[in-house]
């Protein structure tokens, strides 16, 4: 049976049962992001190649409010018709997943977390941190830790040690989107291929880049399929525009572009009245 997660959050500005919309989005999207991240370990999806339902099955989360409080509600997504018995990679993302809030109540890492893991958390933290000065875990009912978000260190779940040259990789491209609040941005290449930075070191500094070309390094995460899918603790630098900084000319106009084309003059043909050259159009068919 899935396990029912509760965060009760207390002390904001907001009435009672209401939340900022933009807020909750973070936390729901990092409490998410938490649980994928524990389900790729425990049914080694990254190796294995196992298909994404699986994934899915154990990691997927269902959210809620609760009635009158500001509660988020969260528990694995069991689908229908599924058999009410947990199989044992399933009992351990619950497990995990309780085991890795209450851990960011104690401000304590476990040893088990993965720079990766502890990446999400950083951004759940955040997220908390920018809404409510004081959050109620309850598993299933029962409350486990209370804890004041400002009290937690945000270094606490940042990379135990920098990332070695050989595991760091370089992407080129254009800055298109940035959200220094959450400290994301995204860069896309030349052929379309996006790549999200989840927590960018020199944020704030890059910020002005948005639209121009940049280089891109950290740590690399690809997905099963081994594609580049985020660059974490990158570093953004100005790169070269390999257009050398031209830009596109101005849009032409229909007329423009007709009047510059070989061929009759727009508007008749020389040597021939309106009513000769619709009788000529009309002959040819």
């Amino acid at each position: 049976m899935a396990k029912r997660f509760e965060l009760h959050l207390e002390g904001m500005d907001a009435p009672e049962g209401l939340i900022d919309a933009g807020r909750l989005v973070e936390i729901v999207k990092s409490l998410q992001e938490i649980a994928r991240r524990l389900g790729r370990i425990e049914t080694d999806s990254a190796h294995t190649g196992r298909p994404n339902r699986h994934l899915d099955r154990v990691a997927s989360l269902r959210i809620g409010l609760a009635a009158g409080s500001t509660t988020i509600i969260a528990e694995r997504d069991v689908g229908q018709g599924a058999l009410e018995l947990d199989l044992s990679d399933e009992e351990a993302v619950d497990r995990r997943f309780g085991e890795l809030i209450e851990s960011i109540g104690a401000d304590q890492r476990p040893d088990w977390v993965t720079d990766s893991q502890a990446s999400t958390a950083d951004d759940l933290v955040a997220a908390l941190q920018r809404t409510a000065p004081k959050v109620e875990l309850k598993i299933d009912g029962v409350s486990k830790k209370t804890f004041e978000t400002q009290a937690i260190h945000r270094e606490t779940w940042r990379g135990s040690t920098p990332a070695r040259s050989e595991d760091e990789v370089t992407f080129t491209g254009r800055l298109f989107a940035v959200n220094l609040n959450t400290h994301r941005l995204q860069v896309q290449d030349d052929v379309g291929n996006q790549v999200a930075l989840p927590k960018v070191l020199n944020d704030v500094e890059v910020g002005k880049l948005v639209g121009a070309y940049v280089r891109v390094t950290g740590a690399p995460e690809v997905d099963p399929e081994g594609r580049l899918t985020h660059i974490n603790d990158a570093t953004v630098e100005l790169a070269r525009d390999p257009l050398g900084g031209q830009q596109d000319r101005a849009k032409a106009s229909l007329e423009e572009i007709l009047a510059s084309a070989p061929g009759p003059t727009l508007g008749g043909i020389a040597g021939l009245t309106d009513s000769e050259v619709a009788a000529y159009l009309e002959a040819i068919g």
